[in-house]
C-alpha cells in the first residue's frame, strides 16, 4: 500500500482560515486536492508529514470517511506559473512533497453548536479512534470534521501521532489521558445513559482486532524514500502493545467516561 503520487498542475486558491498552515487547493490531473504546506521547523518538531498519512489511512480502518488522499508534488513547472504573492510563501516552506486530500464540493464544516441533534458518525468510535491515534486536535473548538451528503468526513490529522515511550507506559498501567476530556464528543458519551455505554466500543474493538499492522509497511518505506522520518519504531512499538491487547485498550476508553 502507498499512496498515489501526483503533480501539481495549477493552484487555485489558499484556504485563509485553514489552521496555520493555511493549506492551497492545487488541481493535478485527478482533480483538486487540499495541499498542506509546512515549514520545515514544523516538520522536525513534530511528526506532521506521517500523521496526516496514517491518520488518514488508518481512519479508513475503522469504517470512518475521509477523503482520498494523495502525495502532491509542486514540481519546476507549476511554481513557474505561480504568481508572486504565492511565490513568496512557497520560499518559506519546506520543500519536500506535501500531503494532500481530495477537495470536497458541497461539503460544510460540523458545527456542535448547530449539528448536535445530527448523527453524522458514530461518536465513540470517532473518541476512541482518536485516542488511539493520540489525537488531541479534534475538540468543540476546532472540530476538524466535513459533512458530505449527511456524514461526516474527517479531516486533520496533523497533530497526531503525539507518541512517545510514556504513551506505552501509560497504556500499560491502564492510566487513562485526561487531556482528552477536551475531546469533540467526549461529554456527550459521559453524559450518555449506563446502557447507551454499554453499547459503545463494541465496533471499534472489532476493527482494532482485525487491524494488521503490517500493511502499512510501504507507507513507511515510502515516506522515508520522500526524505521524512517516519518515526517508524516508535509507532510500531505503541501500536503493536495497543493491537495485542485491544480489550485492555477498550477498558480504559470505558473507564474514562463512567
Amino acid at each position: 500500500m502507498k499512496l498515489p503520487l501526483l503533480k501539481a498542475t495549477s493552484f487555485n486558491h489558499i484556504i485563509r482560515l485553514g489552521g496555520h498552515s493555511k493549506p492551497w487547493i492545487v488541481s493535478t490531473q485527478e482533480g483538486n486536492y487540499v495541499t498542506k504546506l509546512y515549514k520545515t521547523i514544523d516538520l522536525e518538531a513534530r511528526n506532521k508529514m506521517t500523521a496526516e498519512v496514517l491518520g488518514n489511512l488508518l481512519a479508513k480502518e475503522f469504517d470512518l470517511n475521509v477523503p482520498e488522499a494523495a502525495i502532491i508534488e509542486f514540481d519546476d513547472n507549476f511554481r513557474m506559473s505561480l504568481g508572486m504573492e504565492e511565490e513568496e510563501i512557497l520560499s518559506t516552506l519546506d520543500e519536500r512533497s506535501k500531503f494532500g486530500s481530495l477537495y470536497l464540493d458541497e461539503s460544510y464544516l460540523y458545527s456542535p453548536l448547530t449539528d448536535y441533534n445530527e448523527e453524522f458518525i458514530a461518536k465513540d468510535t470517532l473518541y476512541a479512534f482518536d485516542y488511539f491515534i493520540c489525537n488531541r486536535d479534534r475538540t468543540q473548538l476546532k472540530p476538524n470534521l466535513l459533512i458530505k451528503d449527511s456524514e461526516a468526513v474527517l479531516i486533520d490529522h496533523e497533530m497526531a501521532l503525539e507518541i512517545n515511550g510514556d504513551t506505552i507506559d501509560h497504556f500499560n498501567q491502564d492510566l487513562w489521558d485526561s487531556r482528552y476530556k477536551y475531546h469533540l464528543f467526549y461529554e456527550s458519551l459521559k453524559s450518555s445513559t449506563p446502557e447507551e455505554k454499554e453499547t459503545f466500543f463494541t465496533d471499534f474493538l472489532f476493527y482494532l482486532q482485525e487491524l494488521r499492522w503490517n500493511k502499512f509497511e510501504d507507507i513507511f518505506v515510502q515516506l522515508q524514500d520522500l526524505g521524512f522520518d517516519s518515526q517508524k519504531e516508535t509507532l510500531k512499538a505503541y501500536f503493536n502493545a495497543v493491537c495485542q491487547n485491544p480489550n485492555k485498550f477498550v477498558k480504559i476508553l470505558k473507564d474514562s467516561i463512567s
